[in-house]
């Protein structure tokens, strides 16, 4: 089962963990992943909160796939494609660009 920490408003990915035994170090706790961050993200410069449970979605690998769920890498950092389908949304709908 893959691990996601995003962001909730532009769907930066900061970690992502495919499968058990990906990484030495093991699964980082949110409270390691915000503080990489300094509590801000890189890309939209939105404050880092703690999520809540409706933030966190337990699926299957294959429900996850299926749904677009998985982050897919464009460029250097991975994204939620259906993150930036509700950016490019939001930016239709107020004509004004979301911060990069």
């Amino acid at each position: 089962m893959p691990l996601v920490y995003r962001c909730k408003e532009c769907g930066f990915v900061f970690h992502y963990l495919e499968y058990v035994g990906q990484d030495y170090v093991g699964i980082p706790s949110i409270y390691e992943v915000m503080g990489r961050y300094g509590h801000t993200c890189p890309k939209c410069k939105s404050r880092l909160s703690f999520p809540s449970q409706n933030d966190i979605i337990i699926t299957s690998i294959r429900t996850a796939r299926t749904k677009n769920m998985l982050p897919v890498k464009v460029g250097e950092d991975y994204y939620i494609p259906s993150s930036i389908l509700d950016l490019k949304s939001k930016t239709e709908e107020t004509g004004v660009e979301a911060p990069r």
